[in-house]
C-alpha cells in the first residue's frame, strides 16, 4: 500500500493560467464595454473570484486530495467542502486512459481515469512516475520506456 499526493508544480502552474485569464477578461472588459462603472464592477469581480481560486479554494482542494494504491484496489479522498471517497478494485477496470500533456514532468498536468461499469474513477495531478507506478499496479496497460503499448 501506497499514498499518493498531487504535485505541487501543478499548484504553480493553475495559478499562471488563473492569472492570464483574469488579465484577459479585464484587458476585453475594458475594451468593449464603454461604461467605466461596469467595467469597475467586472473587473473587481474578476479579481476577486481569481484571488479566492488561486490563494483558498485552490490550496485547499490540493491539501485534500490523497490517492492510495494497493495491490487489488486504487482509493481516492478528495473534496474541500464535500468529503468524496471512491475505491476500484483493479479487477473491474474496463479500460483505462492515461493523460499527459507536453511538459507534463514540469506541469504536473498527468491523470489516469479508469473507467469501470457505471462510473469512472479520475486520479488527477499525478507526478509523471507516480502515473506510471499507478499503472504498472493496475495493470492495465503495459509501459516500456515513455511509450504507452496496449
Amino acid at each position: 500500500m501506497k499514498q499518493y499526493v498531487p504535485d505541487r508544480r501543478c499548484l504553480s502552474t493553475l495559478r499562471l493560467i488563473i492569472t492570464a485569464i483574469a488579465v484577459i477578461i479585464i484587458a476585453a472588459a475594458r475594451y468593449f464595454l464603454p461604461m467605466d462603472n461596469v467595467v469597475f464592477y467586472i473587473n473587481l469581480g474578476t479579481i476577486a473570484v481569481a484571488c479566492f481560486e488561486m490563494f483558498v479554494h485552490l490550496p485547499l482542494y490540493f491539501s485534500s486530495i490523497s490517492y492510495i494504491a494497493t495491490k487489488s484496489e486504487v482509493i481516492k479522498s478528495s473534496g474541500v467542502f464535500i468529503k468524496v471517497h471512491q475505491s476500484v478494485r483493479y479487477s473491474s477496470v474496463q479500460y483505462t486512459t492515461v493523460i499527459s500533456s507536453p511538459f507534463s514532468q514540469y506541469t504536473g498536468f498527468n491523470f489516469i481515469i479508469f473507467f469501470v461499469y457505471g462510473g469512472q474513477l479520475r486520479l488527477l495531478f499525478l507526478k509523471q512516475a507516480d502515473a506510471k507506478e499507478i499503472i504498472r499496479l493496475s495493470g492495465t496497460i503495459n509501459i516500456r520506456g515513455d511509450r504507452h503499448v496496449p
